[in-house]
């Protein structure tokens, strides 16, 4: 995986040789793609005697994903080739960091006392470059900035006493040091739950390429909303174009519609289809056009149907792809998602963790995301997704065949000191519509009544982790007679009955499972910790909960019949 960022760079003959040339292969010193399964050629170093790091390599990408270390003193675990050093040399590297925590790149290794460091962090604000003398670690440059990326490219340029780094091809830092000469390459992980390295290189030399922008599909298409007699496709293009859907119920008669606006966020409404419908759809923009799609739209009252609920995919994008594969061996009409699509909802980049995993699917069936604490209440949210209610889209309703859907917006019940998250409390304007929803003659006359939210309302049977839910959705749910709440959050998979409404959690779509802040909740032995999905099958008054984990097999099942 190769990010390519479209800048001209400029490198001064005064600091590097004037016969820096455009890559070719024989400046290609040593590469390491991870394609293999071994870390022979590796040794791990990890600062804290009682704590343990992972390493490991899986599906071409070198791997650390437990949070050891300290953020405040920046310790943490080191990787280190041990087959060869080089003195004047270029370092490309391709990182994935999807937690917020520091990620790194070491230079002129000489041991796990004498080195220098490239670190960065986008919870931390810093971009840094650190040098460790006899064990004694000082700052060599700072800039405080919060890394936006969670794909990006490293290059360090290294010759005689200079550091020169790029990052996404863009120059950061020129430094004059003394260095260790020669030494080894590595990387670091601090207190980071997503440490991900796709693959490295050593030059000789190097040229940073300048590419014209070309105009690319970036992201999609996606469907939103597949209800009633209509239906939304979205898709995103790297340069602002127009607008097109070719639509019909066979690809040899369709309906176009244009829409002349240039935008790279596209979205485009299909309306009155027919119900219980197979379109054919394909997308335009400019001189782009995509593959033939399909998508069935909603069903009449009376027909069956089925959905799959999961939530907290964040983060490990390889265990999310995972279980994405799994929903495919399903037949299933749409997917809930319960929140945390993203480890940190501020970072334009949705695609690495939540869009591409779900490509092949979100192209032919719609997902409904309620909002997570680590959306952060991100105009990226707001942006990606186009729930059916444009008032207040974090909290929205639909009917879906004879069941009726609300989504709330919560997670200011895990962290009620955030201003930035939503009110829900009574008298707030998300609490009168909850229960002018509840109490709606549309959802009495379902079926059945689901309610979706991030942050749970029961947790091992007990009310006492998240306050604000107990005293103000609780009762509303047992007023107006909800089958059923759906959650995430608390990372696993979890299934208790509390007067008559059954409370689900289902956290397990890739998120970490080794957070210390919710290991007291997982010690009850009705907590599954295990990653996992949920299908719901409806047929009328017949409801069936399939709960399956990441390989696919069942895990837990609920049938409720008349």
């Amino acid at each position: 995986i190769t990010l390519v960022i479209l800048i001209q760079v400029a490198l001064s003959s005064s600091i590097f040789p004037n016969n820096l040339k455009i890559y070719n292969e024989e400046n290609l010193i040593w590469k390491e793609d991870f394609q293999s399964g071994e870390l022979i050629d590796w040794d791990i170093m990890d600062d804290l005697e009682n704590e343990k790091s992972n390493w490991y390599i899986k599906d071409g990408y070198l791997i650390q994903d437990t949070d050891i270390g300290d953020k405040s003193e920046l310790t943490g675990t080191n990787i280190i080739y041990n087959g060869s050093q080089w003195e004047d040399h270029v370092i490309r590297v391709n990182l994935v960091c999807t937690d917020d925590d520091y990620i790194g790149i070491l230079f002129w290794y000489q041991d796990n006392d004498n080195y220098y460091r490239l670190i960065l962090s986008s919870e931390q604000k810093q971009i840094r470059i650190d040098k460790k003398f006899r064990g004694d670690l000082s700052n060599l440059a700072l800039i405080n900035e919060e890394w936006e990326y969670t794909k990006f490219t490293a290059t360090i340029f290294l010759n005689n006493e200079k550091i020169k780094i790029f990052l996404n091809d863009k120059q950061y830092f020129d430094l004059n040091v003394k260095q260790f000469q020669p030494g080894k390459v590595g990387f670091t992980s601090i207190s980071n739950l997503g440490s991900f390295f796709d693959d490295i290189a050593v030059y000789s030399d190097y040229k940073i390429k300048s590419q014209e922008a070309l105009l690319s599909f970036t992201r999609g298409p996606y469907l939103q909303n597949v209800l009633g007699d209509s239906a939304v496709i979205m898709w995103d293009t790297s340069l602002p174009s127009n607008s097109v859907v070719e639509y019909g119920t066979g690809i040899e008669q369709t309906d176009r519609f244009i829409d002349n606006t240039l935008t790279v966020k596209h979205e485009i409404k299909l309306k009155l289809l027919d119900p219980g419908t197979v379109y054919y759809y394909r997308i335009n923009s400019a001189e782009l056009t995509s593959d033939w799609y399909s998508f069935k739209t909603s069903p009449k009252e009376n027909k069956p149907f089925s959905f799959i609920v999961y939530g907290d995919n964040q983060m490990n994008f390889l265990r999310h792809s995972k279980i994405a594969e799994q929903f495919s061996k399903h037949e299933f009409d749409f997917i809930i998602s319960c929140g945390d699509v993203v480890q940190n909802g501020n970072r334009d980049d949705w695609d690495v963790e939540f869009f591409n995993p779900l490509k092949n699917i979100l192209s032919t069936k719609a997902i409904y995301a309620a909002i997570g604490n680590h959306e952060l209440n991100s105009e990226n949210y707001y942006k990606n997704f186009s729930n059916p209610d444009l008032h207040h889209e974090s909290y929205y309703s639909f009917k879906y065949g004879n069941s009726f859907f609300i989504i709330v917006d919560n997670p200011k019940a895990g962290y009620p000191e955030k201003e930035y998250y939503t009110d829900f409390t009574f008298g707030s304007p998300q609490y009168i519509w909850l229960e002018k929803e509840l109490s709606s003659d549309i959802a009495q006359r379902a079926e059945w009544l689901f309610v979706i939210n991030h942050i749970p309302v029961y947790v091992n049977g007990s009310q006492d982790y998240f306050p604000l839910n107990k005293e103000y959705l609780v009762p509303l749910f047992e007023k107006y007679g909800v089958d059923f709440s759906f959650s995430g959050h608390v990372h696993g998979y979890e299934r208790s009955i509390v007067n008559g409404i059954n409370y689900i959690i289902t956290a397990g779509g890739g998120g970490a499972q080794n957070k210390k802040n919710v290991s007291e909740l997982k010690q009850a032995p009705s907590f599954k910790l295990t990653y996992n999905f949920c299908r719901i099958d409806i047929d009328g008054n017949n409801l069936t909960l399939s709960v399956f984990n990441d390989e696919n097999e069942l895990i837990d099942e609920l049938k409720l019949k008349p």
